[in-house]
């Protein structure tokens, strides 16, 4: 029986054996110090945990809408080297291409809300465009989706600035990893000691368990 050291985790990984190791651990009287340690430490993580959260999902929904965007550019460019022989095609065709060529590509390259209100003004001129001539081509089924991406990116915006306010005064969770480890290592290492000194079958049950738990994300 060794003293336990912690493994290099992720942070995900880190706080389910942080969860688990203080179901193991609050019983035992004689290390109720160095658990109220870990819990403090622990709190601070979860909170910090919330706040990669939030910019997590803005990322994602960003990177949606992008690949939407990249969809509809490419498309239209591609329709563009379709030879339609319908004066009215031609004319949508055209149209298509210069709403898209006005912004372009350089939209993903902007700040996200400038990006955002750019695919606004986008599919606004869009919208204005009759897409009955070129009915069969399937260019306008990227408009929907794409809408949808941008609603809900802004929606992500709202949530995530509600997120951040509760947050603002904590340190990302990856800041705060080490101050956990340190707090769970001195659980241990507690346990361990007690262990030692005076040992019961409750502290070696609860050892066992440590020694299995973190074994296991070895």
């Amino acid at each position: 029986m060794e003293i336990i050291n912690l493994p290099r985790l992720r942070v995900n990984q880190l706080q389910t054996l942080c969860e688990n190791s203080l179901k193991i651990c609050e019983p035992i009287v004689e290390i109720a110090s160095a658990t109220e340690k870990v819990k403090a430490a622990s709190d601070a993580f979860a909170t910090g945990m919330l706040k990669d959260k939030a910019f997590s999902g803005k990322k994602e929904l960003d990177l949606l809408r992008d690949e939407l965007l990249s969809g509809l550019i490419k498309s239209v460019h591609a329709e563009q080297q379709f030879p339609h022989e319908d004066a009215a095609a031609k004319a949508v065709v055209n149209s298509l291409v210069q709403a898209v060529n006005k912004y372009g590509t350089k939209i993903k390259r902007l700040p996200f809300d400038e990006e955002t209100a750019a695919i606004d003004n986008l599919l606004a001129d869009l919208a204005t465009i009759d897409f009955l001539p070129l009915n069969g081509s399937g260019l306008s089924r990227w408009i929907e989706p794409l809408k949808t991406a941008n609603n809900e990116f802004k929606t992500a915006v709202q949530e995530y600035v509600s997120d951040l306010a509760e947050v603002s005064q904590t340190e990302a969770a990856y800041i705060l990893a080490p101050a956990l480890i340190d707090a769970l290592e001195g659980m241990y290492t507690l346990l361990y000691a007690n262990l030692k000194i005076n040992p019961t079958d409750q502290l070696n049950t609860a050892y066992a368990e440590l020694e299995q738990l973190v074994n296991s994300y070895r």
